[in-house]
């Protein structure tokens, strides 16, 4: 019998914390983030769908709201990020780029073919892998900016990448 491994936990980042959202999706991680919510509807939500409610507001992670409410203090996202995985004590990420970093989908893979009109000509001549958003429409390629976020992952948590990354 195998050791079953602890749930990756879900998240949802309030208004403050929209970038780190970003980043939490860059390593694949289900990070919600909502910057419209009032204090109340962010707990609500965060209790209806079990995540842990992320927020810089002092008074929004007052103990006595919510016991799924973690509160950082790092004013750059990637102290914020180092902060949280610290804090939770995560030792692994559930895929790097497997997310759309706007609107949280997981990605799925898509030929040249099924996004043709969408991308520039240039892209799909040069490019072989695609991934698409079904939540958004949006189309994600290993383009020259991919090394420039594994980098920034690499250089905030060091070792993240495996020094490959996956696409």
């Amino acid at each position: 019998m195998s050791a079953r491994r602890p749930p990756t936990p879900r998240f949802l980042c309030d208004v403050m914390l929209g970038r780190l959202a970003r980043w939490l999706r860059s390593l694949g991680h289900n990070a919600a983030y909502d910057h419209a919510a009032d204090d109340p509807a962010l707990l609500c939500r965060a209790a209806r769908e079990r995540r842990i409610l992320v927020t810089r507001d002092t008074r929004l992670a007052a103990p006595a709201r919510c016991p799924r409410v973690l509160l950082l203090r790092a004013n750059d996202t990637p102290g914020q990020l180092r902060e949280l995985v610290g804090a939770l004590a995560i030792t692994r990420h559930p895929g790097l780029l497997q997310r759309c970093i706007v609107c949280n989908t997981r990605l799925r893979k898509a030929t040249a073919d099924q996004i043709e009109e969408r991308v520039p000509d240039y892209v799909r001549s040069t490019q072989l892998i695609f991934r698409a958003c079904p939540g958004c429409g949006r189309i994600y390629w290993p383009g020259t900016h991919r090394r420039g976020i594994l980098a920034a992952l690499e250089s905030t948590l060091p070792g993240v990448t495996g020094g490959t990354g996956s696409s």
